[in-house]
């Protein structure tokens, strides 16, 4: 069940983030913008330590996040970024400054004053944020100012002074607003989170994975301030009336000032979290054994950064939440706000390969692209004399043997019948280009905590089972267990509901839930790779009770509910393999609310609320010369999939079509999935009904009681084969095929 094989199976050009072809510049194989006289600027701010709050409070992943970021920049990046231009505030880290209050905005002031029309700034900000009371309630919709904590933050003292050395966001906005008013473009990101509270099982994630949440109480500000600036948010609001969901830092009106000139600089903001949720750091490349730890997001969005960045910024926010939902991760939900629809980095929205210049220093051959690009040891790249050679010139072949971040080491190996060829014999400015995308096609499972004393015996029961289901070569399902606190898709706990309710009351510090509602015998619960623990509808992980049930019992019904993740999760990690642009098949949807009976777009890169009885339909069109077939399936937050729709469209068609309603059948964080199929010539319609199944239920009752093309990963989910499939790149003759994920927050009325 563990075994590992290559398969050749779809032609890969973009991924899910759009675009196929070629892109051709010296050092990274893609189009440089003609940006003129245009310079690009660079303010990178990571705070981990914080002397004047509590210990708890320090971090480590900042400064890995600003490394990352700085390594990309000036070695990656498809924009050239001057050193000098390139701003670390950091403790810790060469050339840096310490990030206080005073150095931010003063790095901040400088900018300002040196950026000019037409330029391009990049702003990143990794640390803590949190919420105060609003200094002026009247202009906060939730009665709050959300802030950013440099190093020298302090402690409240009261409403008029707020949190000592603080940037608050009006702050970030006046600096983000003169930097506009100079004509130049912004790119802000924050990866913190500034509010919200997440309960976890105790010892699943200890070392491995920490949220970035500094609690209001640890800067001293009373709950009953707290409370207070709340109730006055509400009552600007309405009565009854919830807050708007909004970003870390609402630094971006949707409300036009009447004063913007049309020299004002253009901006995208993108967000780790909302308001009301925090975001993890943990040890990134998963799996790899000299990870780091890193912001989840700022490794994410680096990642598919890495992977295309000739996409827009929608693009980009998009593939983010398709790299979170193929992890198995509902929460935190980023946002992305601004002027999405420009070209990251202002390049051209050009076509990409995936291909890397040959560094030559005496035997040893090096290329700038690594695990952020989806290059791993193993992998095979295919040696061009220059970028715009095709695959039929190929003069060997180069196999990974060591992968960072952003560079691997490579060696010549013999490889598709041609032998291996000679360093020597590698011509100046030749490019290595990949051949294949890895696609992971296994679930990780985290084993039970040790420390559950008081079910020792049904812990014991549990491994005893698991150990069952991993012999067990009947079993549809790839897993690879790992230990309880390795990173890993879902995570086993034994504990009672009792147990969680007081779990979540005593880390949220809130009453506790009714226990004479809740069962005191131990149940099996299958937690998301955040090890949250949650009673509300919508966030209740599956669970499985363990009352009087033997071994056998046990792996029968957990091997259902594995096999029913895996295939969730598995089909939303297929959108790696991805190859149709936006201008060759366009797909949208829109949601028609119940209560207005109004038709609001769905836009790429954003995570909609919605509720029973709304609506979504579905626009597309093709613009390819072939016929797509298109499928349309939905994943429950139970994991279970729906198939919605299945039609082919042949070129130029277009259709409109009410795809779905919602229902009360399951709440939280749901996908839907789109499926596009090149279509051969008098052949029947792709039908994806066989992915079809049942979600795992939240309470289940006691365990006694080839080389064709895309379809060939689909039903892959189904099989499951193999632990891993390798995605073709560059083979016209194999079927283009594609994946886009929509997720979508469901939550009942009232």
């Amino acid at each position: 069940m563990s075994d590992w094989i290559n398969r050749r199976n779809v032609l890969l050009g973009a991924s899910a983030l759009a675009a196929g072809g070629a892109l051709f510049s010296v050092e990274h194989g893609w189009t440089q913008p003609a940006d003129g006289d245009r310079s690009n600027h660079a303010v990178l701010v990571a705070v981990t330590e914080y002397p004047h709050l509590p210990p708890s409070a320090k971090l480590v992943g900042p400064n890995n996040d600003a490394q990352l970021v700085y390594e990309y920049l000036m070695g990656s990046a498809p924009v050239t970024f001057a050193p000098e231009n390139v701003i670390l505030l950091a403790d810790g880290l060469d050339n840096a400054i310490s990030p206080s209050r005073d150095a931010i905005r003063r790095t901040l002031d400088d900018l300002v004053t040196k950026v000019r029309g037409g330029d391009f700034v990049y702003l990143h900000f990794s640390g803590h944020g949190t919420q105060q009371p609003a200094m002026d309630p009247t202009v906060e919709p939730d009665g709050l100012d959300e802030i950013f904590l440099p190093r020298d933050t302090g402690q409240w003292t009261d409403r008029t002074k707020g949190v000592p050395n603080a940037l608050i966001d009006k702050e970030v906005r006046d600096h983000l607003q003169a930097i506009r008013d100079k004509g130049a473009f912004v790119w802000v990101v924050f990866d913190c989170c500034n509010s919200g509270t997440m309960t976890r099982a105790v010892g699943l994630t200890d070392g491995e994975e920490v949220e970035r949440r500094v609690l209001p109480a640890d800067l001293g500000i009373p709950d009953a301030v707290m409370a207070e600036a709340a109730a006055l948010g509400e009552a600007t609001r309405g009565t009854g009336e919830p807050a708007p969901r909004q970003n870390a830092l609402g630094l971006i009106s949707t409300k036009p000032t009447g004063a913007e000139s049309g020299s004002l600089g253009g901006m995208v903001a993108f967000f780790a979290s909302q308001t009301t949720e925090t975001t993890p750091e943990m040890p990134l490349p998963r799996g790899a054994a000299d990870a780091t730890r890193l912001g989840l997001f700022t490794f994410t969005l680096y990642s598919m950064l890495a992977e295309n960045p000739a996409v827009t910024y929608r693009q980009l926010g998009q593939a983010i939440l398709q790299a979170y939902s193929g992890n198995n991760r509902t929460r935190p939900t980023p946002l992305f706000e601004g002027d999405l629809d420009r070209p990251v980095f202002g390049m051209s929205n050009a076509d990409r390969i995936a291909q890397w210049a040959i560094r030559v220093d005496g035997n040893a051959l090096e290329i700038p692209a690594g695990m952020l690009h989806r290059v791993s040891p193993g992998a095979k790249l295919a040696i061009l004399s220059s970028p715009g050679a095709t695959l039929d010139q190929t003069l060997g072949y180069l196999e990974v043997t060591a992968a960072r971040n952003l560079t691997s080491r490579v060696v010549p190996v013999a490889h598709e019948g041609l032998p291996v060829i000679a360093v020597a014999d590698i011509p100046l400015g030749a490019y290595a280009r990949l051949t294949e995308v890895s696609i992971g096609f296994e679930l990780v499972v985290a084993r039970p905590q040790d420390e559950a004393v008081d079910y020792s015996e049904e812990v014991a029961l549990l491994n005893a089972a698991l150990d069952r289901i991993a012999g067990d070569e009947q079993v549809p399902v790839n897993l690879r267990f790992v230990g309880v606190r390795d990173d890993a898709d879902v995570k086993l706990a034994v504990m009672s509901e009792q147990e969680v309710a007081r779990l979540v009351a005593a880390q949220a510090d809130g009453p506790e839930a009714g226990r004479a509602a809740l069962a005191a015998e131990p149940r099996v619960w299958l937690l998301p790779p955040s090890a949250e623990l949650s009673l509300d509808d919508g966030r209740r992980a599956p669970s499985l009770s363990l009352a009087g049930a033997t071994a056998d019992e046990i792996a029968g019904k957990l091997a259902e509910n594995l096999v029913t993740m895996f295939r969730a999760t598995s089909l939303s990690r297929l959108s790696a393999a991805s190859d149709f642009s936006p201008d060759q098949f366009s797909v949208g949807f829109s949601i028609k609310r119940q209560e207005t009976g109004g038709t609001e777009p769905l836009p790429p890169g954003v995570v909609p609320v919605v509720h029973p009885g709304d609506q979504v339909h579905l626009e597309t069109r093709n613009g390819t010369s072939r016929p797509i077939d298109i499928n349309v399936l939905y994943i429950g937050s139970d994991y279970s999939i729906g198939h919605m729709y299945a039609e082919r469209l042949h070129s130029g068609n277009e259709i409109t079509v009410p795809l779905l309603e919602f229902t009360s059948s399951s709440f939280g964080i749901e996908r839907m999935v789109v499926v596009l199929s090149e279509a051969a010539p008098q052949t029947p319609v792709e039908d994806l009904s066989f992915l079809e199944q049942v979600g795992v239920r939240q309470q289940s009752r006691a365990a006694g009681a080839g080389t064709a093309g895309f379809g060939d990963l689909l039903r892959d989910v189904a099989g499951a084969p193999a632990t891993r499939g390798a995605a073709r790149i560059g083979d016209s003759s194999r079927s283009k095929g594609s994946v886009m994920i929509f997720p979508m927050e469901t939550l009942p009325r009232g």
